[in-house]
């Protein structure tokens, strides 16, 4: 499915100290939590993967030790939602479905899943989880401000991270979802093999991440650093990022792919290489 695979995505040093075996508190993906489990998904948030070191850092800051002790939320109806979140939710059958992260005062909701009333699964809480430590962390950030620092936005809502504020619907809940299920790789959790929303936005986010690095992308998504990634980006695809960004939100994977090809055939073309360039599809091909 992926040009190259989430493990050979470089990264901070992300091991536990040596004489250390760390064991994820739970093992299974789709296993179902309570509120009372919020502690394990904290410990797996900030345990081994290239993430680690960022991460940590957010939890390093005084507005990590504002956090409340019940951060989350797990509820069985929109009755149960501050208003202003509830058009934040999915719908099936008149019934809100999904979660979303209360950025301000901390608190993740997740609703749970059809048929059952005070728990979820944990791939879910684990991708609110990575929502709520992305950039910036329990603060609100009006448009005005954003659009100071980073320029125009496509998602003014103040609750969104920074990364995806910028970088849009697609690409935004791509790298979180891609973040969620690198760090669950890297700690033996199996993945949940039912519903997956987001997979179609996993590849061309893959792609944008390869291409100016694993290291710019995590210090964008989780400390800030969006003008630094968005200047690189645009060095070198020029607005043409909006479009990939466009396609990936629309669901339209091959077409976003193929685009970042021509983006990058471009570019390539710019500098005059010699030799073949290995497109998208012969890398496959390849692999």
């Amino acid at each position: 499915m992926y040009i190259r695979t989430n493990e050979h995505f470089a990264g901070p040093p992300d091991s536990p100290p040596k004489g250390q075996n760390y064991q994820a508190p739970i093992k299974n993906g789709g296993q179902f939590i309570t509120e009372g489990d919020a502690d394990k998904v904290l410990t797996i948030i900030s345990g081994p993967s290239p993430y680690q070191s960022y991460i940590k850092a957010v939890m390093a800051t005084p507005a990590f030790a504002k956090l409340p002790k019940k951060f989350l939320r797990i509820v069985g109806s929109a009755q149960e939602v501050p208003q202003h979140l509830r058009s934040r939710f999915g719908s099936v059958d008149d019934k809100i479905v999904g979660g979303t992260i209360d950025r301000a005062n901390g608190t993740i909701y997740l609703v749970a899943p059809p048929g059952r009333r005070n728990d979820t699964r944990l791939e879910y809480a684990l991708h609110e989880a990575v929502h709520l430590l992305a950039h910036p962390f329990m603060a609100i950030v009006d448009e005005a401000t954003f659009q100071s620092k980073y320029g125009p936005s496509c998602r003014p809502e103040p609750t969104v991270g920074t990364f995806q504020r910028k970088f849009c619907f697609g690409l935004g809940e791509g790298a979180t979802q891609l973040i969620t299920e690198q760090i669950m790789a890297k700690q033996g959790i199996s993945k949940f093999i039912g519903d997956s929303p987001y997979k179609d936005f996993i590849p061309p986010t893959v792609e944008l991440i390869k291409t100016f690095s694993p290291e710019k992308f995590a210090s964008a998504y989780f400390l800030g650093a969006v003008k630094e990634f968005t200047d690189a980006v645009e060095a070198r695809w020029g607005n043409g990022w909006r479009n990939v960004a466009n396609m990936t939100g629309a669901g339209a994977k091959d077409r976003a792919l193929n685009y970042i090809d021509q983006l990058e055939r471009a570019y390539i073309g710019r500098r005059g290489p010699k030799g073949d360039y290995p497109t998208i599809q012969r890398t496959k091909q390849m692999a």
